[in-house]
């Protein structure tokens, strides 16, 4: 079964409310409010998932 998880959710400079979404390969993808419920239909999920993102280690 697909599953996306919410990263984070911002807005740009003009107001746009945008989310970034990682799906089950690991992929993380920008979508905008209005085109989220599409995006979803799409992959074929009903609901998203919190999500945390990725902390990579610092360089030494």
């Amino acid at each position: 079964m697909p599953s996306l998880e919410v990263i984070s959710k911002e807005k740009n400079g003009f107001g746009d409310t945008y989310y970034y979404i990682r799906d089950q390969n690991g992929v993380t993808i920008q979508v905008y409010e209005g085109d989220l419920e599409a995006f979803m239909k799409k992959k074929g999920v009903l609901e998203l998932k919190e999500g945390v993102s990725f902390l990579y280690p610092k360089k030494k």
